[in-house]
């Protein structure tokens, strides 16, 4: 017996246009006489739940939304111990994973891709159970990102985030932090720390060569001068070639602050969970429709 599809999308995320495409694609796929139904969620703890007790009837998911809203779906994935392949149709603010993987934001080319079922295979990461994606960021600019608002990143995009990094420059506020595994450990005063599951941040492919593993890339405080050096080389895709950063890969790590601050994390645009986190790295383990 056939299984169903299932679309999946937060009708808040990303531009707000969530529903309108979900309608659009459920219609195209009903014209081609395919089982199909729409799983809309309002909260994270809700698409937990519905994803996770779904998962087992459907044989590919829709995903609609960006980086955050895939993640969840992820999540609830992991959670369930249940993968099924996932097509993607780009409605986020910065669509960093779409993008990395070439997926057309027009809704009809990306529906091609998904028809035609070929699948490839992809590493994500996880943090105190919960995937990564794109990216996990802490320091001052995940409290930058924290502070952005939804209806902010809807208005004004990626800009945003710039306007509030911008403000925070002068605050220059590191954390005392131990990254340790069971090989190596280090003590690090971290004014952001980044780690990606790819070599694209952004919608920008910011690292030219990548190995297998999280990349890490972190700076201890912020100036003027180390923006221009960053944006320069992080543009031309070769950030780890810029002097003012620390940059290695690794596979599994436990990152815990030294003083009492709790250390806020952000995971794929929203907010993760309080450092201290246990992150590794997982081989292709997703299957996502690509051209």
């Amino acid at each position: 017996m056939q299984k169903s599809m299932m679309i999946y999308f937060n009708p808040n995320s990303g531009k707000g246009e969530s529903q309108k495409i979900a309608n659009e694609v459920e219609s195209m796929l009903r014209k081609r006489g395919l089982p199909v139904f729409q799983l809309k969620t309002n909260t994270k703890d809700e698409a937990l739940k519905k994803i996770a007790s779904e998962v087992n009837n459907v044989d590919r998911i829709i995903c609609i939304g960006g980086d955050g809203t895939i993640n969840v779906l992820v999540t609830a994935m992991l959670r369930a111990r249940k993968v099924v392949p996932i097509g993607l149709i780009p409605s986020g603010t910065v669509n960093n994973f779409a993008q990395k993987w070439k997926i057309p934001a027009d809704i009809k080319s990306a529906m091609e891709i998904i028809l035609r079922g070929k699948l490839r295979s992809v590493d994500i990461g996880e943090c105190n159970g919960q995937a990564i994606i794109s990216s996990l960021v802490f320091g001052s600019l995940a409290n930058i990102s924290n502070e952005v608002r939804q209806t902010e990143k809807q208005k004004y995009g990626f800009a945003a985030y710039g306007y509030n990094a911008i403000k925070q420059i002068g605050r220059n506020h590191s954390y005392q932090t131990v990254f340790f595994n069971k090989t190596f450990s280090m003590s690090a005063k971290v004014w952001v720390c980044l780690m990606t599951t790819s070599n694209y941040v952004g919608g920008r492919k910011y690292l030219e060569q990548t190995e297998d593993g999280l990349h890490v890339s972190m700076l201890n405080n912020m100036k003027i001068n180390k923006i221009l050096n960053l944006s320069y080389f992080a543009l031309t895709g070769n950030l780890r070639k810029s002097t003012t950063l620390t940059a290695f890969d690794i596979k599994e790590i436990v990152v815990r602050n030294i003083d009492e601050e709790r250390i806020a994390t952000r995971i794929d645009g929203d907010e993760g969970p309080k450092l201290p986190v246990k992150i590794k790295w997982l081989p292709k383990l997703i299957q996502i429709y690509v051209a």
